[in-house]
């Protein structure tokens, strides 16, 4: 078990289903997002491209957004479902959460070091921080998807560079396990994963129900 509260120096935070949890009406803008990807790769109407979705997503066969899309001959899945995610007009059905902004607070007041790395592009990333209540000012960097990306490992040596500490000092909070915990492991950024119901044995990194339960790991 690692001692987080002697070894990080900085925190890093994931947006989108970080600061945030899951929702109906996010998924449905989202999968709305999805449908207009359809629509365009079959030539078809956003209804038709609906009914292929959800025949697939959440009938019999009971196939995740980016296997559905691979399995409707659409290549890419992975990448589209997670642009929906980041470009999707979401911001609307955000809502304030005391809780977190409270935890943030107190996080900032212990490490000083806090900052966001996000796949959503800066208007995105400004609106739903501003939708959420959260003050933009509390973390030192906020590096986007106008800056670099995550998957490729490339936003996270970016904010290496920010700082003096070693990569075993840093800890980054995400939701996704390629771009929140396989891509800053390869640079040796630890991670905890949350927003997660159901755990992956194959993960060597915490991962926790909400945002929450990293408070009593790291104050």
């Amino acid at each position: 078990m690692i001692d987080y509260k002697t070894k990080i120096k900085v925190i890093g935070f994931d947006l989108d289903q970080t600061l945030y949890p899951k929702s109906k009406d996010v998924d449905e803008a989202i999968q709305q997002y999805i449908y207009q990807k359809i629509a365009y790769h079959k030539n078809i109407s956003i209804t038709e491209a609906k009914k292929l979705f959800t025949d697939l997503y959440q009938g019999g066969r009971g196939l995740s957004g980016s296997k559905t899309l691979m399995a409707l001959g659409i290549t890419g899945g992975k990448e589209i479902v997670q642009e929906a995610l980041e470009r999707a007009n979401i911001a609307s059905f955000l809502v304030t959460n005391l809780e977190t902004i409270s935890l943030l607070e107190k996080l900032k007041e212990k490490y000083k070091n806090l900052d966001i790395l996000t796949g959503s592009n800066d208007s995105n990333t400004f609106k739903k921080l501003e939708s959420l209540g959260i003050d933009k000012k509390i973390f030192n960097h906020i590096i986007t998807a106008d800056n670099a990306a995550k998957s490729d490992g490339s936003a996270y040596k970016i904010w290496l560079s920010y700082y003096s500490f070693p990569p075993e000092n840093f800890l980054y909070i995400g939701d996704r396990i390629m771009s929140d915990y396989e891509a800053p492991k390869k640079l040796g950024i630890k991670s905890i994963l949350v927003n997660i119901e159901g755990k992956d044995v194959s993960v060597d990194c915490l991962q926790l129900k909400s945002i929450l339960d990293i408070g009593p790991l790291l104050l």
